[in-house]
């Protein structure tokens, strides 16, 4: 008798065994299957084998929830994504790290999806309990709001104060206080340009400060440092150059292209000032040539937004006008897209509207 109870729990825990065996093995198949379709690129099929397998309750089901989060966001299906990760934060025995990483994914979520009052309020619990990349989460949000003052104070005290960072958030914060007609615009953006002197963007918020005070030579100088700091930049000077005076602003530009002649960038501002100036058929050479001279696609699709929105054109140059703008239209220009995230853009900004990155766009 004593050989048969031995015998049959000895049975007992090798079915136990196996059956352990076989569902993680399915697990293993169902995670597999996922991941084979998400590099198929079938993302329904991905979606249910890594349900299935999540639905398995491994103890690495953590990680197979987390991937199908991602793919829930790869899809736009942030709805699921936001549902999905608030149950796991209801999972009983998850660890405490592992609760942290959910709780970045959740706030990301309500980023995403727009939520970003909840996105602060989840990013800020976390950055108070001393996560660096929720404190970085939290200062990007607080950006898309428009919250500069606490954005920057988030990043001096916990992002490690990158001064290049620091200063585009106060050339941000320059800008929005000059629109709103808040006082402090100038100091703002001479304290973005001692941040970090050779920031394209603390140089060009510095220039349109000072352009309405009538400091046009220092606003021709942060212009010009601009111009040579980031020459890829060159179309997000317009703002700038655009409150210089006309001979100042020329000036500029002419000094910029002696540097780098044929510029596509530098030749479609050239362009732009003689549009401004009340010369617009002689802006149409200087165009052609910087539709000519496009290598990357970026100053086809800024000739194609700024002859969209011309004023209609004079007798003397509507067949240049129409040339110009069935070249642009018919050469090819595809998206800029982030160094980061892979967003396209049409038009170049310092930051990323989908990710929040600055300097996010190659040159």
């Amino acid at each position: 008798m004593h050989w048969l109870l031995i015998a049959a729990g000895l049975a007992v825990v090798a079915a136990f065994l196996a059956y352990r065996l076989k569902r993680r093995r399915e697990e293993a198949k169902a995670y597999l299957k996922g991941v084979r379709s998400m590099i198929s690129d079938d993302p329904d099929a991905a979606i249910e084998a890594l349900s299935d397998a999540a639905r398995l309750g491994s103890p690495e089901a953590v990680e197979t929830y987390l991937a199908l989060g991602d793919l829930f966001k790869r899809e736009g299906d942030l709805t699921r994504a936001i549902r999905l990760h608030r149950n796991m934060l209801h999972r009983p025995g998850l660890a405490p790290g592992r609760r942290a990483e959910v709780e970045r994914e959740l706030a990301d979520d309500y980023r995403r999806a727009g939520m970003l009052a909840d996105a602060v309020e989840a990013y800020r619990t976390l950055a108070l309990a001393g996560d660096a990349a929720a404190a970085a989460g939290l200062r990007d949000v607080l950006v898309d709001q428009k919250c500069y003052d606490e954005a920057v104070r988030v990043h001096r005290e916990r992002c490690g104060n990158d001064p290049r960072l620091l200063a585009h958030l106060l050339a941000a914060q320059s800008r929005a206080e000059r629109e709103s007609g808040q006082a402090g615009a100038l100091e703002r953006a001479r304290q973005a340009a001692l941040a970090d002197p050779t920031c394209a963007d603390a140089q060009l918020a510095l220039a349109e400060a000072q352009g309405p005070g009538g400091e046009g030579e220092g606003g021709a100088a942060s212009v010009e440092r601009a111009l040579s700091a980031t020459p890829e930049a060159a179309l997000l000077a317009w703002p700038a150059l655009s409150g210089l005076p006309s001979a100042v602003a020329d000036g500029v530009v002419d000094r910029a292209l002696a540097a780098r002649p044929g510029d596509a960038r530098l030749l479609t501002l050239r362009g732009r000032l003689r549009v401004r100036d009340g010369r617009p058929a002689e802006a149409l050479l200087p165009l052609r040539q910087a539709l000519e001279a496009d290598a990357d696609g970026e100053v086809t699709l800024a000739l194609r937004e700024l002859l969209r929105e011309a004023a209609p054109p004079g007798p003397g140059e509507l067949a240049g006008r129409h040339d110009l703008m069935a070249a642009a239209l018919l050469r090819s220009a595809g998206l800029l897209r982030c160094k980061r995230c892979g967003g396209g853009a049409a038009v170049r900004t310092w930051r990323c509207p989908r990710c929040g990155t600055f300097d996010a766009y190659p040159g």
